[in-house]
C-alpha cells in the first residue's frame, strides 16, 4: 500500500476558526514530539524520508508557536488569517470512494465505570494483566519467545470461558486488575482504555499488550474475534508508542487514531466536519486501521455513559474533509 503522500493534492482550505483549543492541541502535540524523539525519531516505515521530516518540522512549529503564543498572550492558531498565511495545505482523497471525498469519521472514548477490586455481584468479568511469565521481557524478547507464552497461547474465547481462574488451565498465571459487569468489560475491549471507580478511588486502564491474533474486519460480532487485549495502569489517556515508551497523553477534540504506517505518527491534518473544523494531531491507532487510509478515529474524552457520549459528540458527523497540513517556509511571520 502507498504511503498517504500518494493520496494528497494541493488544494486550498477555506479556513475558518477552527474549534480545537490551541491549548489542547499544543499539548498533545509537545507530548507526541517526546514520544517522537524518545523513540529515535520512528515516524512509521512506510513514509519516505521527506515526510518524516515534514511530520517532525510541523510538531515543532506547533510547539513553537504555542510557547510564542502563551508568551505574548496571543492565540494564532485559532486566527483564520495566520493559518492561511503560514500553513500549505494538501487535501486528502479517501482511498475508498465516498461522496465528497470524505473520511469515515468514528469517535473513541473512554467509558467512566464503576469496578470492584474482587469478584462480586454485578462485577463478573476481569481485566487481566499480563501473565506471569512474560514479567520483565520487553516486547522483542517476548516474541522471540512467543511459543512459549501464555499470552500467544489463549484466544479472547479462551480467556472468558476462564482459562486463568481457579479451574482453568492456567489458573493462577496471571491476575486480574479490575473486576467489572459485562457490558462495560466489553467496552473496555472495544475502547482499550476505562476508567474505574471504587469507592473515592479512580483508576484508569489501558490495553498492554495482545496475544498476536489481528483485528478481523468482516467480523462484526465483537465477542467472535479472536484476538485478545491485556491491560495495564496508566497515570493518562495515552495514545502510541513502541515501549518502554509512553505514548503521548491524549486530549479530546485534537488526536485522531489513524493508519500510522501510512499517514505517519505525528501528522497534522485539518479536518472539516458537520460541526466545523478543527485541527488534529495523528496520536493513536489500533487493529482497525491496518492499510486503512478513509477512516480516523476522533478522541472526545471521558465519558460516563453511551447516552451522554452521544449527547456531547453527535453533532460531529460521521464523515469528514481531511487536509495534510505543514508550515510554509520563509514567512518571517510565521
Amino acid at each position: 500500500m502507498l504511503p498517504l503522500l500518494a493520496t494528497l493534492r494541493p488544494e486550498a482550505l477555506d479556513w475558518t476558526a477552527p474549534r480545537s483549543p490551541s491549548a489542547d492541541l499544543v499539548a498533545v502535540a509537545a507530548d507526541t514530539l517526546r514520544a517522537w524523539e524518545e523513540m529515535g525519531g520512528t515516524t512509521a516505515p512506510g513514509l519516505p524520508i521527506a515526510e518524516v521530516g515534514a511530520v517532525d518540522t510541523t510538531l515543532r512549529w506547533i510547539v513553537r508557536i504555542g510557547a510564542e503564543d502563551v508568551a505574548t498572550n496571543a492565540d494564532r492558531l485559532s486566527d483564520p488569517a495566520f493559518l492561511t498565511r503560514c500553513l500549505a495545505t494538501s487535501r486528502w482523497v479517501p482511498d475508498v470512494a465516498r461522496e465528497g471525498e470524505r473520511l469515515r469519521l468514528t469517535r473513541y472514548l473512554v467509558y467512566s465505570v464503576t469496578g470492584s477490586a474482587s469478584s462480586t455481584g454485578l462485577f463478573q468479568f476481569p481485566l487481566w494483566a499480563l501473565p506471569h511469565d512474560e514479567a520483565g521481557l520487553d516486547p522483542a524478547v517476548a516474541e522471540a519467545k512467543r511459543a512459549d507464552l501464555d499470552r500467544y497461547r489463549y484466544t479472547r474465547q479462551d480467556v472468558a470461558s476462564g482459562v486463568y481462574r481457579e479451574g482453568g488451565a492456567a489458573a493462577g498465571h496471571a491476575d486480574p486488575l479490575v473486576w467489572l459487569t459485562h457490558g462495560d468489560h466489553e467496552q473496555a475491549l472495544l475502547q482499550g482504555t476505562v476508567a474505574v471507580t471504587q469507592g473515592a478511588d479512580t483508576k484508569l486502564y489501558n490495553v498492554h499488550r495482545n496475544n498476536g491474533i489481528p483485528y478481523d474486519k468482516a467480523e462484526r460480532d465483537t465477542t467472535k474475534q479472536r484476538g485478545y487485549w491485556y491491560f495495564r495502569a496508566i497515570d493518562a489517556v495515552r495514545g502510541w508508542a513502541v515501549e518502554p515508551v509512553r505514548g503521548p497523553a491524549l486530549r479530546a477534540g485534537v488526536a485522531v487514531a489513524g493508519d500510522l504506517e501510512h499517514i505517519g505518527f505525528g501528522r497534522l491534518l485539518a479536518l472539516k466536519s458537520a460541526d466545523g473544523l478543527r485541527l488534529v494531531v495523528v496520536a493513536d491507532t489500533g487493529g482497525a486501521f491496518v492499510n486503512n487510509l478513509h477512516q480516523l478515529d476522533l478522541f472526545t474524552g471521558v465519558h460516563p455513559s453511551a447516552a451522554a457520549f452521544t449527547a456531547a459528540t453527535g453533532s460531529i458527523g460521521d464523515t469528514a474533509a481531511a487536509w495534510a497540513l505543514q508550515p510554509r517556509a520563509g514567512d518571517p511571520g510565521c
